[in-house]
């Protein structure tokens, strides 16, 4: 027997559970269900800022999908009942995972529909680039892929356990063909590079426009990072030179990334590195850098943690900007002073206004 008919009815129930759930807890429209085949193969995609989406896509498509999901990263408590009933298929991001893809081309091969979220995960609140993963499937099994555009994701799981009912949107787009497979390497390539700037290309147009005080969407984000050093009485003090920091604009996007941070202490259970999460109203540098010791710790030693979601180059300037800052810290706490860190988002608007953050204005989000 295999797997999707051992598990149809276990999903078919949480797929009407779903249905209850979303009726009741939340306002949620979706458009574009003519756009979905009558039938299979198909991959189904959509943009990934919380795991929400997955529920969103189990519940409202007119088929069961079968889900691709995180397999490196140990699942948090939260979710591992829900994700351990329904099943998925677990794929080791940042590696070539070929028993995964291989798992994902016979669900396609078999004429089933697979759910993907071509991102690669939730570590940005903004559109990103997509992994070839979903592309090089289509590719190879000759499956069309269908963009979802999944709207009101921030903050939602929040509101959705305050009651308050958010409004939630699943915009369903026109079916994109299968990717080209051309007979040379290199034009396969330049294939799927095309076919996944078309599908974010085509996610991000079926997502509405965030709602702000600023009335629009954020056209740039800045960042900058400064650590603020005093002594216990209040009176400013310089670092020395050999205390600088650098590459501060990427240790503040690091900084308001929470779930990089996240990961290392809920998910990996290195509980010490839970006071640097604390750093916009932590002032002790010693607690600072001793809670960093064992973040950066875990960075060094697993190099793809970093690399897959951020990109070598800038993983790399993050962790030098890290180390620095620990050298900092070290120097604060051995003089007896605070220590304030204040990495610093500012969103600018098509308007001419901005919004400057200090602290992620949304942690986590499931």
């Amino acid at each position: 027997m295999s797997k999707r008919v051992r598990y149809f009815y276990r999903r078919q129930a949480a797929r009407w559970m779903g249905r209850a759930f979303q009726a009741l807890l939340t306002r949620t429209t979706v458009s574009g269900l003519e756009n979905v085949p009558r039938h299979g193969p198909y991959i189904a995609i959509g943009n990934h800022l919380a795991a929400i989406e997955a529920a969103l896509m189990v519940v409202n498509l007119p088929h069961i999908p079968e889900l691709v999901g995180n397999g490196d990263v140990p699942m948090d408590a939260t979710f591992s009942l829900i994700a351990g009933w329904y099943k998925f298929i677990p794929i080791r991001r940042g590696y070539v995972d070929r028993a995964a893809l291989q798992e994902a081309s016979a669900v396609l091969e078999r004429g089933h529909v697979l759910g993907a979220f071509p991102e690669g995960g939730i570590w940005d609140d903004a559109i990103r680039s997509a992994r070839p993963g979903v592309a090089w499937l289509s590719q190879r099994t000759g499956a069309p892929i269908l963009p979802i555009g999944f709207g009101g994701m921030r903050g939602a799981v929040s509101r959705i356990l305050r009651l308050g009912r958010p409004p939630l949107s699943v915009n369903i787009g026109a079916l994109m063909p299968p990717v080209p497979n051309p007979t040379s390497a290199r034009a396969r390539r330049e294939a799927i590079d095309e076919a996944s700037d078309e599908m974010m290309a085509r996610i991000q147009a079926l997502i509405p426009a965030p709602l702000n005080g600023h009335g629009a969407a954020p056209v740039e984000d800045c960042y900058a990072f400064r650590l603020e050093v005093t002594t216990p009485d209040g009176r400013p003090v310089a670092l020395p030179d050999d205390c600088a920091i650098p590459h501060g604009a990427d240790l503040a996007y690091y900084f308001h990334r929470h779930v990089l941070l996240e990961v290392v202490y809920r998910n990996y259970r290195l509980a010490d590195a839970r006071p640097l999460a604390d750093y916009p109203e932590l002032t002790d540098p010693a607690r600072l850098r001793d809670a960093l010791a064992v973040a950066l710790d875990f960075y060094r030693r697993t190099p793809i943690f970093l690399g897959y979601r951020l990109g070598y180059a800038r993983a790399d300037r993050v962790v030098q900007g890290l180390g620095a800052l620990y050298q900092a810290l070290d120097w604060a706490a051995g003089h007896g002073y605070q220590a304030r860190m204040l990495p610093e988002r500012t969103l600018h608007f098509a308007n001419g206004s901005s919004n400057t953050l200090i602290a992620p204005s949304v942690k986590r989000e499931y």
